[in-house]
């Protein structure tokens, strides 16, 4: 590639030769960047033995939705995920384009017209990226869909870890002047104000001297137009469409955030399980932490959205690719509307009143990582998915028209025909547990195997229970399979009802406070003495395994929870704890224990 550069330049500085007597036009440059990057024709995909992809002249693909991750860790397939790994796994993105333009090659799913890619992380190289697969004569994108699909920081006035957040406005926390804090006038709060003004906005506590932030926040000085990137207005009637159709996801909650969580004593929105919302997006980057810096990130989206925005989350990357999407939307190479943006939280964007901001930091950087990274991760791709998966089952109405004018849309008469006469083929084989796990969005379970909570009876009074208040009732679905066999032993205070659904029968080992043992086989056929469905008390010690060598590789049921489930009414077993306690039954502990 090093050798290579010489010709490539040689050959841009002859061309911009030819154009420097007379006005360059924008095919002009279109043209020159197509030269330079050695792709003058549209190609398509030939699998080579390499798992990349050759090429040969035909129509662009058309692509319906472009997925944006910013990082992966390690490969991107079968290790520890990063942002691009879900996605590559969930949405079957399998054959490879070259992209030696950007951080990270490209992959799609040719059937489906879905892409992802991964732009590196930074402004920078996010608008890098942006721009240079715009510009990729391989794909048609002029009716694509974007969703930006990554993890940030969390507002705890706003949100809990793990939450998935829909923006409507971009902030730059970048474009600013500065001086040093030592040089500051006594009076000032900051050193760091917005450009074209002379002193730092009002500060976020001064705000709040005497009402609440919302009914107070102005700026000291008046806010200049956002003309050079401070600030960006996304679709909002398209973030508010996605919003409404994936704001039932259920997203998944572990037990190291609900300890993180705990010691927000003071924020009431922080202390709440993972949930989705519509929230204003800053990108900066500076990795920045503490009280203080979220005070000013509140201040300064107020600030340059005149008001109209709330700081929620923070990142690093989505200005620069917003103003790529400008640039690219005014060369018709895209659609800036349809532009969206989820971030789902990995951590707090502030230290909790119990640590310093250095003491948080430092935390967060050490072995344990961010509590909410995991969660943050499925969250994205679980609730970005429902998204994607919409898109591309409605792609005849939604590539001339936008979902949320869709209902505008005229239905033709093969679709009629469908809704009238609803249709089913028969399946000839079996489902695998992979298809099951993907079609019903289950993510890892903290004592083992795969779920999805599908209720929460929220809409009900709360009941009262010695440990705090609880929903009535939750549910979910549980799923071992060959690769996940084990669930490992736990106890929960509720009661919980079990359903078998379908698969091969799951045996449950049910230890009680006297030490009895209970063995039940809940599966399909009570001929052969399996049980369809299960009660197990609160208070009792339970592990369940499945067959790795059964028919069907996998066993699904559905649990009901009541009281309604919460990760705190939960004990994971620990071996030597248990075996003190039933050493009578060591031998099987030791076996379903981690």
């Amino acid at each position: 590639m090093l050798n290579s550069m010489p010709v490539f330049l040689s050959n841009g500085k002859t061309m911009l030769k030819m154009f420097s007597n007379s006005v360059i036009s924008l095919s002009s440059i279109l043209f020159l960047s197509a030269l330079i990057t050695g792709c003058q024709t549209a190609t398509a995909p030939q699998h080579s033995s390499s798992g990349a992809v050759e090429t040969s002249e035909t129509q662009p693909l058309e692509i319906k939705v472009v997925v944006v991750t910013m990082f992966e860790i390690g490969e991107d397939d079968d290790d520890k995920p990063g942002e691009f790994q879900m996605w590559k796994e969930g949405q079957n993105l399998n054959t490879r384009y070259p992209f030696p333009l950007s951080h990270h090659d490209i992959y799609v799913n040719e059937e489906t017209g879905v892409m992802g890619i991964v732009t590196g992380m930074g402004t920078a190289k996010a608008a890098a990226a942006i721009m240079a697969l715009g510009l990729d004569p391989r794909f048609d994108l002029t009716h694509a869909y974007w969703l930006v699909a990554g993890i940030a920081g969390v507002d705890p006035q706003d949100a809990s870890i793990g939450s998935a957040v829909w923006a409507n406005w971009l902030i730059d926390g970048d474009l600013a002047h500065e001086i040093d804090g030592r040089e500051i006038p006594n009076d000032w709060n900051s050193g760091y104000f917005p450009l074209f003004s002379v002193e730092p906005i009002q500060s976020h506590s001064e705000a709040n001297s005497e009402s609440s932030f919302e009914d107070n926040a102005q700026p000291s000085v008046e806010p200049v137009q956002a003309i050079n990137g401070e600030a960006y207005q996304l679709n909002t009637k398209l973030t508010k469409w996605a919003y409404e159709l994936s704001k039932d996801t259920a997203l998944s909650d572990y037990p190291a955030m609900y300890e993180l969580r705990e010691k927000y004593l003071n924020y009431p929105n922080a202390r709440k399980r993972p949930f989705v919302l519509i929230g204003d997006h800053m990108a900066a980057a500076t990795f920045w932490h503490g009280k203080l810096l979220n005070d000013w990130a509140n201040d300064w989206t107020k600030y340059w959205s005149n008001g109209q925005a709330n700081f929620v989350t923070s990142g690093m990357e989505d200005t620069g690719s917003y103003q790529s999407m400008i640039y690219l939307d005014n060369a018709n190479k895209v659609d800036k509307s349809r532009f969206m943006v989820l971030r789902a939280a990995s951590n707090y964007a502030m230290q909790p009143d119990s640590l310093t901001a250095a003491e948080n930091l430092a935390m967060e950087s050490g072995e344990n990582g961010y509590a909410g990274m995991q969660s943050a991760l499925e969250s994205a791709y679980n609730v970005g998915s429902v998204v994607v998966n919409d898109i591309v089952a409605n792609w005849s109405t939604y590539k001339d028209a936008l979902p949320y004018e869709a209902s505008k849309v005229a239905p033709d008469e093969d679709t009629l025909d469908q809704l009238m006469t609803p249709t089913t083929e028969p399946v000839d084989a079996k489902l695998s547990a992979e298809e099951l796990i993907k079609s019903l969005n289950l993510t890892g379970h903290v004592e083992g195997g795969f779920f999805r909570q599908t209720f929460k009876a929220d809409h009900r009074p709360l009941l009262s229970t010695a440990h705090g208040d609880r929903v009535n009732m939750t549910s979910i679905y549980y799923l071992l399979s060959a690769k996940s066999p084990v669930g490992h032993f736990h106890m929960n205070r509720s009661d919980i009802m079990h359903y078998f659904h379908v698969g091969d029968p799951i045996t449950y080992y049910l230890l009680n406070q006297d030490g009895s043992l209970e063995t039940h086989v809940l599966g399909p056929d009570p001929t052969q003495g399996h049980e369809m469905q299960m009660v197990v008390k609160g208070g009792t010690w339970k592990a369940s395994k499945i067959s790795t060598t059964g028919e069907y590789g996998y066993g699904l049921i559905g649990e009901a929870v009541a009281p309604g489930f919460e990760y705190e009414d939960m004990q994971l077993a620990e071996q030597d704890e248990l075996v003190s306690t039933f050493p009578e039954h060591s031998a099987l502990i030791k076996t379903l224990t981690r």
